[in-house]
């Protein structure tokens, strides 16, 4: 990204953020407890007061910026990324988030994690693997003895980092080589932090041990994380139903098959499997009853 791109984003993203803070909606995180991923309490219910204008934990997330500002939606076109995109997952893929982390000083550090944690991993044919629908991220599968076969990538990483990464302002940490051990994280193991200049684009493998560091500096640092996936996963972010009208408006066909309008193969279809995009505000056909006339 040049200077005028990383101003422009700062801004608007300062704006939001400021503004989700003032309103009370502010989502925050970064203290033990009060991370990613620690949704749910020992009943198993949702926590959302934890993180809701949470006055304890320093970091804020803005979530769904295709809705909050054109500048976040241009991001999305970025040639340079998208050619990537194109060779790793392939003819077709989907948006499954597009966000913004500001990690500011005092936080604790996001235990190491991957991003495609939900695939179940290659087993033996006679061995009773973990229902698919039981996975977790406190619960995974592992067949320890078949581990030659891991998981293909299926999700890709774009950290742009709006300000300049380092280990003391919280760079994001991860562990080389790891998308290629086929298991998720484990405790202790040593990370190295992605240092680089504002403006960079970090790349990473979906399968990547990963997570925010420890911000023990004295500034924040802001970065647009954005998520990319093969098109028959879901994705973190429903933009068929949480996207705004206005943005839906303006998009074009690229925008609204990243979004998950365009039927694939027949799936995400809202009637006939022959249609190629999906309106939201479609007419749709329901109980019907013959005329007897």
């Amino acid at each position: 990204m040049n200077f005028k791109e990383v101003s422009n984003l700062k801004k608007r993203l300062s704006e939001q953020a400021i503004a989700e803070e003032q309103l009370g909606i502010a989502y925050r995180e970064g203290r033990p407890n009060v991370n990613w991923g620690d949704f749910f309490n020992e009943d198993g219910k949702i926590r959302k007061d934890a993180y809701i204008n949470s006055k304890e934990a320093p970091n804020q997330r803005v979530w769904m910026l295709v809705n909050k500002g054109q500048v976040f939606v241009d991001l999305l076109k970025k040639l340079s990324v998208r050619k990537i995109m194109d060779i790793m997952l392939g003819d077709e893929y989907i948006l499954s988030s597009h966000g913004a982390n500001i990690v500011r000083p005092g936080n604790s550090p996001m235990p190491l994690h991957t991003d495609q944690w939900w695939m179940p991993p290659p087993t033996r044919k006679d061995r009773r693997h973990l229902p698919a629908g039981s996975i977790n991220r406190k619960l995974f599968d592992i067949d320890e003895i078949h581990r030659k076969a891991i998981s293909p990538p299926v999700v890709f990483n774009v950290v742009w980092m709006l300000d300049t990464f380092t280990e003391e302002n919280g760079a994001t940490r991860l562990v080389p080589g790891s998308h290629l051990l086929g298991k998720q994280p484990v405790i202790g193991i040593k990370s190295i932090p992605a240092e680089a200049q504002s403006g960079t684009a970090l790349i990473l493998d979906g399968r990547t041990w990963h997570g925010t560091g420890a911000n023990i500096g004295k500034t924040q640092r802001r970065a647009i994380l954005t998520t990319f996936c093969a098109p028959q996963f879901r994705p973190q972010e429903n933009y068929t139903v949480g996207i705004k009208r206005h943005v839906l408006k303006m998009a074009d066909n690229d925008l609204r098959s990243l979004l998950g309008l365009k039927v694939w193969n027949a799936y995400g279809r809202n009637g006939h499997p022959t249609d190629e995009f999906i309106d939201p505000d479609a007419q749709l056909i329901g109980e019907l009853k013959p005329n007897l006339n």
